[in-house]
C-alpha cells in the first residue's frame, strides 16, 4: 500500500507539472505581447521579427513539456525509492527548467526556427516560478500540518520499543501522503522507552481504543510476536474491517527480500536472497538462447579448426568434459576446448602444493600441465567457447558466477554456498575485475554482490566490460 500510495502521489505530481507547463504558455504569450507595447519598435523587431499566432506554438509547448518531464525524471524528481525534501525538489525543478531553456534555445538556433526569444525566456521563467512556488507551498503547509483529520489515514502502532518508535518516525516523514500516527499500544506490559504522551493503552485495551478513536490502519511493530497474540489482533481487526500490517524486520535476514504470496487461498510469507524477478529472468533466458545459438553458428568453423589443431599438437580429445555444479548444486557436464595434457587431473596432486590461490580453488600461473597451444587458448579465453552449448542447454547463463567443481563446493563455508542460488555463467564480476589476481574471499564477495544487485542492466555492463578484458588477457593464467 505504501508503494502504491507513493506511485499515486508521484503520478498526480507528474500530471500536475505537465498541466502547469502547458498552462503557463498563454501567460507568457500575453506578457510577450505587452512587452511589444513597452519596447521601442526597432528593438522589438530585432528580438522577434514576427510574433506568430498562439496556435503555431502548440508543438513547441508539447515538446517543452516532454523535455522538462524527461529532465526532471532523470534527475530523480519522481523516483519512488528516494525520499527527497521540499528544497531538493525545488532544486530539481529549477535545474530541469534551465535544461529546458537551453534545449529550446539550441533547437531554435540549430533549426533556424522563427521563435521569439523573449517568449521562450518568459515561458521557461513562469514555468519555473510557478512549479517552484507550488512545491514550496506544499512543503510549508505540510510542516504546519495542513491535512485535517478527515483527510488523514490514522495509523495505530502496536509496540512501544525502539523498532516501533522507528516505524513511527518513518511514517511521519510521509505526512504529505496523508499518513498520521494516532498513537502507540504497549505489548505484554512492556515499558516504553520514551513516553511522549502518545501511548493510548495496553494490548488488552485495544478493543476499547478502536471504539473510542478513528483508526484506519494498525501496524504491528513489536519484537517477535506470538502467533496467539497476532491471531487475536487480526481477528479483532477483521471484524471491524481495519487494515492490519506486520513489520517482519524481527527476522534475522539482512539481505533477504520478503514478499507475500498465495497458494490458492493460503497466504505464504516468502523470504528470498536470490533474484525473483520472473519477467526479467525470462528475458535473461531468451537473451541467453538467442546469443548462444547465434555465436555457436558463427564460431562453429573456427571451433572445428581449433579442435584439429588441439588434436595435432597433443594427445587426447579436442573437447574436455568436466563435472561442475550449477543452480543450487545441480551437477552438469561442462564443455571446454582442452588446454591441458590428457589426464591432467590425475597428476594434480603432484603440484597441488604450488597453489597460488587461497581457498579450495587451484590456480597456478605457470601450470606445467598446460600445453603451448592451450596457454594461448586460455589467454584469449577461446577455450571457453564450447560453454555456449551449456548456455543453450540451460545449464549455464552468459553472465553469472563461475561454475565450481563438486570438491570445491564441499569446502565452501555456509555463506559461500549462496553463490549457487543463481545459474553459473561464462563471465561474471570476478572475470572482469582481475580474475586470478583476486583472492578467493574477494571472489566470493563479488559473486554475492552480483546476486544481491542483479538486474539486466548489470548483466549488460558485465558483458561490455568482458570484451576488453578478454582482448587484453587481463588476469588469465
Amino acid at each position: 500500500m505504501f508503494q502504491e500510495r507513493a506511485k499515486l502521489f508521484n503520478r498526480l505530481h507528474f500530471l500536475a507539472d505537465i498541466l502547469i507547463t502547458c498552462a503557463v504558455f498563454p501567460l507568457a504569450y500575453w506578457s510577450r505581447l505587452h512587452i511589444s507595447d513597452i519596447l521601442p519598435v526597432s528593438l522589438d523587431r530585432l528580438l522577434n521579427p514576427e510574433l506568430l499566432p498562439p496556435n503555431q506554438y502548440f508543438w513547441v509547448v508539447s515538446l517543452a513539456a516532454v523535455c522538462w518531464a524527461a529532465a526532471a525524471s532523470s534527475l530523480g524528481l519522481y523516483r519512488v525509492s528516494i525520499r527527497r525534501s521540499g528544497w531538493e525538489k525545488v532544486r530539481i525543478v529549477i535545474e530541469s527548467s534551465i535544461i529546458l531553456w537551453l534545449f529550446l534555445g539550441f533547437l531554435s538556433f540549430a533549426l533556424k526556427l522563427d521563435l521569439s526569444r523573449p517568449l521562450i525566456a518568459l515561458f521557461v521563467f513562469y514555468q519555473a516560478v510557478i512549479l517552484t512556488g507550488v512545491r514550496l507551498l506544499i512543503t510549508l503547509r505540510r510542516r504546519r500540518g495542513f491535512l485535517s483529520s478527515k483527510n488523514c489515514r490514522n495509523i495505530l502502532i502496536i509496540g512501544t520499543a525502539g523498532k516501533a518508535r522507528k516505524m513511527g518516525r518513518m511514517i511521519s516523514r510521509y505526512s504529505d501522503w496523508g499518513l498520521r500516527i494516532l498513537g502507540y499500544v504497549t505489548v505484554d506490559g512492556a515499558v516504553a522507552q520514551e513516553d511522549c504522551g502518545d501511548i493510548l493503552g495496553k494490548i488488552e485495551d485495544l478493543p476499547n481504543i478502536l471504539e473510542t478513536h478513528i483508526v484506519d490502519e494498525i501496524i504491528f511493530a513489536g519484537d517477535r510476536p506470538s502467533l496467539n497474540l497476532l491471531d487475536k489482533i487480526l481477528e479483532l481487526c477483521k471484524e471491524q474491517g481495519i487494515r492490519t500490517r506486520v513489520a517482519v524486520d524481527f527476522f534475522p535476514a539482512k539481505v533477504t527480500n520478503v514478499s507475500m504470496e498465495f497458494l490458492e487461498n493460503v497466504p505464504v510469507l516468502t523470504f528470498s536472497s536470490a533474484p525473483e524477478h520472473a519477467f526479467s529472468l525470462l528475458v535473461k533466458r531468451i537473451i541467453d538462447v538467442v546469443v548462444s545459438a547465434a555465436l555457436l553458428a558463427i564460431l562453429l568453423p573456427f571451433l572445428v579448426v581449433i579442435g584439429l589443431l588441439v588434436k595435432l599438437t597433443s594427445k587426447g580429445p579436442a573437447i574436455y568434459r568436466q563435472t561442475r555444479c550449477g543452480l543450487y548444486g545441480r551437477k552438469f557436464t561442462l564443455y571446454k576446448i582442452r588446454s591441458m595434457c590428457d589426464g591432467a587431473e590425475d597428476v594434480l596432486w603432484e603440484i597441488k602444493h604450488l597453489n597460488e590461490m587461497d581457498g579450495p580453488v587451484f590456480k597456478m600461473r605457470n601450470d606445467p600441465r598446460v600445453t603451448p597451444l592451450g596457454r594461448l587458448l586460455r589467454k584469449s579465453s577461446i577455450d571457453e567457447w564450447p560453454q555456449f552449448w551449456n548456455v543453450l542447454k540451460g545449464d549455464m547463463s552468459l553472465v553469472g558466477p563461475r561454475a565450481p567443481l563438486p570438491e570445491e563446493v564441499k569446502e565452501y563455508t555456509r555463506w559461500q554456498r549462496r553463490r549457487l542460488s543463481v545459474k553459473p555463467g561464462i563471465t561474471c564480476l570476478w572475470q572482469v575485475s582481475g580474475r586470478n589476481e583476486i583472492d578467493f574471499h574477494e571472489w566470493m564477495r563479488l559473486d554475492l554482490h552480483y546476486i544481491d544487485n542483479w538486474s539486466l542492466l548489470l548483466d549488460l555492463k558485465i558483458l561490455l566490460r568482458t570484451f576488453p578484458v578478454v582482448l587484453l588477457g587481463k588476469g588469465a593464467r
